[in-house]
């Protein structure tokens, strides 16, 4: 790959845009900053662990649609069939291309060079971080607190890459020798080959667990690892591989001390991370505004842009049908496109099963400033069910499940089902949880399952495309053509 952009230019970028601690910034000029210097103390360390997740949510190619990892989350979502767009003006409008699955299967289009670099910009900077920090002057505590964020975050962008550009992982077919994506480990201007899946797999639980044992205190706020996302990344990392004890027993630990949100914290707009059930998200500072380039600048209801007003998000109809009115949930969408409680901006239209889940305070909110959800103990307690459940663990997964949902719906009762209803009981209930928080390509794609959106109200005009069979090569992002032109190493994705 060309490392020399994605890991020099990223270090630098990040010390100049993220940190908080401007007073170690200003002691030099910013173009001379290195690695020694940026982490010759845990202090000044510390300021470049924050560029990093400060990285995450910066614009990237110089494009609005491109905002880092809450645009992934978006985007992941209208390559699924549950997250629509709700209007023909949004024919040739924002996320089109990557409704109808052809922006990330071109290898000169953006969309393909996107993720790439942002994930590895994060793993280039983690690497410095990794190779430097063991001589930081400061506590050992320090230390090892900001060597177990710079591993987690390692293996956070590798674990979106090799799912976006490597096949699927297949638990029955270990060693999964389909080739993943290039490990990189340490800071290097080398281009280098691609590693296989299980290579690359084997490297995100190794890095996962060494910040395991490396987190154990406080953090000072949710934007940062700690030990019970790491946990909880696990439990991502074993459901994709199908490792379902370890996914049941991470997810378990991960979600330790969180509780299902209330029903009146369930409508308040998704949009605050001090909502108890978060567990790690964007914290929106007034002076990190990406205005309208924001997650909830295109995901909203109630944001004054174009994108609110004229082409919202909508709901897969066929799902929205499957939520019962006593469901919380069943407020997050408007089925009826003239009802009073639909809120949207100024001139806003209000098609048939329009979003309400993620709303800005005000109408019309004229800020972008809404925090951004990673990860919810919900996603635990559905994680750790449907292991349990493929585990033919019956009781334990419908009461998992049954916590989760009876917070959501008091008239819910324990489910009766077992083995494959059960499991797709607890899947159905995780498009309905997850609905916009960047999650459905992911599943799809990991359970081998294929898109189908027949017979849903999505509008042919928008999508064009309503199905993609089970293991089709489009499943795979392409390899950007920039990479291929800087790494000889590198090898296509079939096209």
């Amino acid at each position: 790959m060309k490392n020399k952009s994605l890991i020099i230019f990223a270090f630098f970028l990040s010390m100049i845009s993220f940190s908080c601690e401007t007073t170690y910034l200003d002691t030099k000029p910013t173009a001379s900053i290195d690695a020694g210097s940026a982490y010759a103390t845990t202090k000044n360390a510390a300021a470049a662990i924050n560029g990093i997740y400060r990285s995450f949510v910066v614009r990237y190619l110089s494009s609005q649609g491109h905002s880092g990892h809450p645009a992934m989350m978006i985007t992941l979502d209208h390559l699924g069939e549950d997250f629509l767009i709700g209007t023909t003006a949004g024919t040739n409008g924002w996320h089109a291309g990557e409704s109808r699955w052809v922006a990330h299967r071109t290898d000169v289009g953006t969309f393909s060079q996107f993720p790439y670099e942002m994930y590895y910009r994060i793993i280039g900077n983690a690497n410095i971080g990794i190779a430097n920090i063991d001589k930081a002057v400061g506590p050992a505590a320090d230390r090892n607190a900001l060597k177990g964020e710079a591993l987690a975050l390692r293996a956070f962008g590798y674990f979106n890459l090799v799912q976006l550009y490597g096949k699927r992982y297949e638990s029955r077919a270990k060693p999964n020798t389909q080739l993943g994506v290039p490990l990189v480990l340490e800071p290097t201007t080398a281009g280098k080959p691609r590693n296989t899946v299980e290579e690359v797999y084997a490297q995100i639980n190794k890095d996962l667990a060494d910040a395991a044992l490396l987190l154990t205190s406080a953090r000072l706020n949710k934007s940062h690892f700690n030990l019970n996302v790491v946990r909880g990344m696990q439990a991502r990392v074993a459901l994709v591989q199908q490792d379902w004890a370890n996914a049941a027993k991470f997810a378990a630990e991960a979600r330790a001390g969180y509780v299902p949100m209330t029903a009146t914290q369930y409508q308040d707009g998704f949009q605050d991370i001090a909502n108890p059930e978060w567990m790690w998200g964007f914290d929106h500072l007034e002076d990190q505004s990406e205005f309208f380039g924001g997650y909830h600048s295109y995901i909203s209801c109630n944001y004054n842009s174009t994108v609110i007003r004229t082409y919202p998000k909508i709901i897969n109809n066929l799902l929205y049908a499957q939520i019962p009115a006593s469901d919380v949930r069943s407020k997050m969408w408007v089925e009826n496109p003239t009802a009073t409680n639909s809120i949207v901006p100024p001139g806003g239209v209000r098609p048939r099963f329009l979003n309400q889940k993620f709303r800005l305070p005000g109408v019309p909110s004229t800020s972008a400033m809404g925090d951004v959800p990673y990860m919810r103990a919900a996603e635990m307690y559905l994680i750790e069910a449907e292991a349990r459940a493929r585990l033919n663990e019956t009781a334990a997964a419908s009461k998992v499940l049954f916590d989760l949902v009876k917070a959501r719906d008091p008239n819910y009762v324990q489910s009766t089902r077992t083995g494959d209803a059960l499991v797709n009981e607890i899947l159905l209930q995780r498009r309905i949880e997850l609905w916009g928080e960047g999650h459905r390509f992911f599943d799809l794609k990991r359970t081998n399952a294929p898109l189908n959106r027949n017979g849903t109200n999505a509008i042919p005009a928008v999508v064009l495309l309503f199905d993609v069979p089970a293991g089709d090569v489009r499943w795979e992002f392409v390899i950007p053509r920039r990479e291929i032109n800087a790494n000889p190493a590198i090898v296509q994705n079939p096209l």
